[in-house]
């Protein structure tokens, strides 16, 4: 049985437009997903125009973890909150590109690229 884990984020201190969330070492789906739709609907109805999210801590996505994150960036389109991904480690990168999400997402190198791109 899996432990659910809990995401936090925090609303960037300069940018009140802002809200970063970290995703933990590994990102698979199942009751990790409730958490994190929990944490995107929380955000949704805030004053959020933008959503970063924090991958340097991920070793395993697998397509439920993929899943997980095409979901988040659905229904914070339905909210106009863009999703921005940044800090994504090589292996999630090359299964980004494998999966063409890499067209669907937008992907920074690190959060100042991101931030730069909240106007």
């Amino acid at each position: 049985m899996s432990e659910q884990k809990n995401y936090n984020y925090r609303i960037d201190e300069k940018n009140d437009s802002v809200a970063v969330i970290s995703l933990h070492k590994n990102v698979i789906g199942g009751t990790d997903a409730l958490s994190f739709t929990k944490v995107l609907e929380e955000i949704s109805s805030k004053q959020i125009k933008f959503v970063i999210t924090e991958l340097s801590e991920v070793d395993i996505m697998n397509s439920s973890g993929l899943g997980m994150l095409i979901s988040g960036h659905t229904m914070l389109k339905k909210f106009n909150i863009c999703m921005y991904l940044i800090n994504v480690p090589d292996k999630v990168k090359n299964l980004l590109n494998v999966t063409h999400l890499n067209k669907v997402f937008t992907i920074y190198d690190n959060y100042d690229e991101a931030i730069s791109q909240c106007k």
